[in-house]
C-alpha cells in the first residue's frame, strides 16, 4: 500500500507546480461561473445570462464543484488577511493573487485535480484485480505521471477527470457485483459531463447481464431520485421537463460546427475549418450519419452480450472502442472528448501487451491533439509542423488505422472470450 499512496503524492505534487504555469481560454468561462454562484447562488444559475463567459450548459455536479471552490476560495482568502494584519512579515502580494483571476484559475483546477488522485487509486485496484499488483502500480503510474492526463487537468484547467473518476469507478463497482452502488456512481458521471454517455451504453449492457430485474429496479429509483435532487436547487419550478431539456442541450454541445479540433474521421476528409454539422458526406448530413454510426455501434454490444458472457476486459474494451466511435463519428467533437477512452483501455494494457502498445500511441495522439491549435507551451518549430496539412492528414490517418486495428484486436482476442 505504500508505494501506492507515493504514486498518489508525487502525482499530486506535480500537479499543484504545473498547475501555476498556463491555463486554457476555458477557465475563463469556470472563473466568471464560480463568481455568479457565489455571489448569486444556485436557483436560476442555468437560465441567465452572465457577464464576461458562455451560457453554462455542464450538468449539475460540476457547478456544484465550482460553487465549493469558489467558497474554498473565500475562506482561504479570509485566512490569508488575517495572517496578513497579523503578521508583519506576511507576503502581502499573495492577497493581490488570491484577488486576481490566476488565483480563482488554480483553486478552480482543484477539483479535477483531486479527481485524478481518485483516478489512480481506482486503476490501481482495477488493474491489481484484472491481473496483479504489479500491474496495478503501472496502471497508477501511467495516469500519474503521463504528460496527457496531468496536461487536462493541472496546465488547461479542464474537467474530464471529474467526470471520469465515477465513470472508472462504476466500472469497477459492477465488476465487483456492487450493482446499485455502480448505478448511482455512474449516474454522478452523467450528471458531471456527457462525455460519459459514450461508453453508458455497454454499462448497461453489462448490467442486466449481471443483475437481477428487481436489484436494478431499486438502482433505477434510486438514481432518478439523485438527478431530481441534484437538479432541484437550480430550477425548482416545472422540474422534470427542465433536466430533459437542459441536458439534452448539454448533449449538444454549443458549437454547430463538424469538429471542433478533434482528430477524426470528419476531419481527415473536410480539416478543420468551421464547417456545419449539416455538411453533406456521401449525400448525407454529417451529423445524421454519425448519430447513425454511433447508434448501430452501440446495438452491437448488446447483441454479443446476448449470445456469451463475456469477462470484464471484454466489456472494458467495448467501452472503449464504442467511446473512440462516438469521438471518431459523432459531430461537434472536441479533442478533450477522447479522454474516456484513454481511462477505460488502462486496465486492459496494464495487462496485454498489445493493447499496451496501441495505448502508448493513442495517449500520444491525444496529447498531440491537446496541443494543436492552443500551442502551449509554445515551441515554434512544433507549432509550424502540426500546422502544416500533409502532417496533420498524415496523423489523422495513422490515428484511423491503428482505431481499426484495436477493433481487429478485440475481434480476434477478447469476442471470443467466454
Amino acid at each position: 500500500m505504500k508505494k501506492i499512496f507515493k504514486i498518489i503524492l508525487l502525482a499530486l505534487l506535480l500537479r499543484l507546480v504545473v498547475s501555476f504555469l498556463g491555463y486554457h481560454g476555458d477557465v475563463n468561462d469556470f472563473y466568471w461561473w464560480t463568481r455568479d454562484l457565489v455571489s448569486n447562488g444556485l436557483t436560476g444559475f442555468y437560465d441567465h445570462n452572465i457577464a464576461n463567459a458562455t451560457q453554462p450548459i455542464y450538468p449539475p455536479v460540476t457547478s456544484y464543484l465550482f460553487w465549493f471552490t469558489g467558497i474554498l476560495h473565500n475562506i482561504f482568502w479570509q485566512v490569508v488577511w488575517f495572517l496578513n494584519v497579523n503578521i508583519k512579515i506576511f507576503p502581502s502580494n499573495l492577497i493581490f493573487w488570491l484577488e486576481s483571476p490566476q488565483g480563482w484559475y488554480v483553486f478552480n483546477k482543484l477539483p479535477a485535480i483531486f479527481s485524478d488522485l481518485g483516478i489512480i487509486y481506482v486503476l490501481y485496484l482495477f488493474a491489481k484485480d484484472l491481473k496483479d499488483k504489479k500491474a496495478g502500480l503501472l496502471a497508477a503510474k501511467i495516469f500519474a505521471f503521463f504528460p496527457v492526463f496531468w496536461y487536462n487537468s493541472s496546465l488547461w484547467g479542464q474537467t474530464e477527470s471529474i467526470f471520469a473518476l465515477p465513470m472508472i469507478g462504476a466500472f469497477y463497482l459492477l465488476h465487483k457485483g456492487k450493482l446499485k452502488s455502480s448505478m448511482l456512481i455512474y449516474t454522478l458521471a452523467l450528471l458531471t459531463k456527457p462525455t460519459a454517455f459514450f461508453a453508458f451504453p455497454v454499462f448497461v449492457y453489462w448490467l442486466f447481464r449481471k443483475g437481477k430485474i428487481k436489484e436494478i429496479f431499486i438502482g433505477m429509483l434510486f438514481s432518478l431520485i439523485l438527478i431530481l435532487s441534484l437538479y432541484f436547487p437550480f430550477h425548482p419550478n416545472g422540474l422534470l421537463t427542465w433536466v430533459i431539456s437542459f441536458y439534452l442541450r448539454s448533449l449538444n454541445g454549443v458549437l454547430g460546427y463538424m469538429v471542433a479540433n478533434a482528430f477524426n474521421f470528419w476531419a481527415l476528409f473536410f480539416g478543420f475549418d468551421n464547417r456545419p454539422d449539416t455538411s453533406l458526406f456521401l449525400g448525407i448530413p454529417a451529423n445524421i450519419l454519425g448519430k447513425g454510426v454511433y447508434i448501430i455501434s452501440a446495438i452491437a454490444p448488446f447483441i454479443l452480450l446476448l449470445k456469451k458472457n463475456f469477462g470484464t476486459k471484454s466489456i472494458l474494451l467495448m467501452a472503449t472502442i464504442l467511446s473512440f466511435i462516438a469521438f471518431m463519428f459523432l459531430p461537434r467533437m472536441h479533442e478533450r472528448y477522447f479522454y474516456p477512452v484513454l481511462v477505460l483501455l488502462i486496465p486492459v494494457a496494464v495487462a496485454d501487451k498489445k493493447i499496451r502498445k496501441l495505448f502508448y500511441f493513442f495517449s500520444t495522439m491525444h496529447l498531440l491533439n491537446l496541443y494543436h491549435f492552443w500551442w502551449v507551451p509554445k515551441i515554434d518549430i512544433l507549432v509550424s509542423i502540426f500546422s502544416n496539412h500533409f502532417f496533420e492528414k498524415i496523423l489523422l490517418t495513422l490515428n484511423l488505422i491503428f482505431f481499426i486495428y484495436l477493433i481487429y484486436l478485440f475481434l480476434k482476442d477478447y469476442a471470443k472470450t467466454n
